[in-house]
């Protein structure tokens, strides 16, 4: 299974609706996690970037191009769902801010490294444990 598609079943186990499931969210929630394909889940970090970065790590990482422009479309589809789901956390500034910003949250981060360990299961019944599902 390709790192996306493992992005996908990462989000929808933990219960997020089908639309944040999209392409966007999960390569918005690998940028997040500093994941390019042939890295693996427990190389997974949670450093602090803005969505021009997420942008750039996308084209670079993936080949794939999202316009500039299109930062709103981040926050909205992806930004704004991960983080009532307790995926990420911003860092207070206001969202105009040049200093905005964005990273995984610790609990979310332990999950996400345990994807397609033995352990899995467990942590992802603990996080459910503590967090509802968006669906």
């Amino acid at each position: 299974m390709s790192k996306i598609e493992e992005t996908k079943d990462i989000l929808k186990q933990i219960g997020m609706p089908d639309t944040q499931q999209s392409d966007l969210c999960a390569y918005s929630l690998l940028s997040l996690l500093g994941l390019a394909e042939n890295n693996k889940w427990h190389e997974s970090k949670n450093e602090w970037i803005r969505i021009h970065d997420i942008i750039r790590f996308i084209h670079d990482k993936y080949g794939i191009e999202y316009a500039e422009n299109s930062r709103e479309t981040f926050r909205k589809q992806a930004m704004h769902h991960f983080r009532i789901a307790a995926l990420i956390e911003d860092n207070l500034k206001a969202t105009n801010s040049p200093n905005y910003r964005y990273r995984i949250t610790i609990e979310a981060l332990n999950l996400i490294k345990k994807y397609g360990t033995k352990d899995w299961n467990k942590e992802l019944a603990k996080y459910l444990k503590n967090h509802e599902k968006l669906i």
